[in-house]
């Protein structure tokens, strides 16, 4: 929806002649005045702030990391999960970030119906291959999950899967044409945890402090990060960005 004169909205610190010293880059405030493309919110002394463009604004944030364990864990899913939690927690207001730890389909779907509201971004952690993620023994295949986060009917999120090979065709055309992805992101080979981390992370910090689109923050975190060439960018069963072979 449009903007509109009231709506509490959040705002980069800097934007605002802020100091950086508060847990999050963003402060909470509200739109007093909207013309065109720009608006002005409260600042915290009393005054008006001077013109924002509106693609700067965001009314809300939301993180979801999912962490889908195996039997024959590596210790490389929990720290992994944890490197993104962590730097969300420093990105975002705390009640923006989320982290789920599962292992069956089961729970999945019932922890997505309970949280899919609060977030904008899901990340994928566990194993994976072109064919689907590991749960627990089980693979769990592409068309199945984009059925899971297709119910119950909630706004199309960005995914962004750490799984190796999820980024394939087999997997990143079928999951990206489902009602419940607006883009899926995925590495297409085998990517190493600490890639995997700070992809996620320089996307993340692109996407919502940069204020960029999908598209653009994807580019600068793949081209900017030694290693992150292998992902891909996946939309409408469309392959948007990244390699082809």
């Amino acid at each position: 929806m449009p903007l509109q004169i009231g709506d509490q909205v959040y705002v980069r610190r800097s934007l605002l002649d802020l100091e950086d010293d508060d847990i999050s880059p963003f402060y909470r405030t509200t739109i007093r005045v909207r013309q065109d493309r720009s608006v002005q919110v409260d600042k915290p002394d009393g005054n008006l702030s001077g013109r924002i463009a509106t693609s700067k604004v965001a009314t809300n944030f939301g993180v979801l990391i999912i962490r889908i364990g195996d039997f024959n864990e590596d210790g490389l899913l929990d720290p992994l999960a944890k490197s993104v939690l962590h730097y969300c927690r420093m990105l975002l207001p705390g009640d923006s970030v989320r982290l789920i730890e599962l292992r069956t389909e089961a729970e999945l779907i019932t922890l997505w119906q309970m949280l899919h509201g609060m977030c904008e971004q899901v990340v994928l952690v566990g194993h994976g291959d072109a064919g689907g993620f590991l749960f627990g023994n089980e693979n769990v295949a592409p068309a199945q999950l984009a059925e899971i986060f297709s119910a119950p009917n909630p706004t199309p999120k960005e995914f962004i899967s750490l799984g190796c090979q999820t980024g394939k065709a087999e997997f990143g055309k079928v999951f990206s044409a489902a009602p419940c992805a607006s883009e899926f992101i995925a590495p297409f080979h085998s990517v190493h945890g600490c890639i995997a981390s700070l992809f996620t992370q320089t996307y993340l910090s692109e996407r919502l402090l940069g204020s960029y689109s999908a598209k653009v923050a994807f580019r600068h975190a793949r081209d900017d990060l030694l290693g992150a060439v292998s992902f891909r960018l996946w939309r409408n069963g469309n392959l948007e960005a990244g390699p082809k072979t």
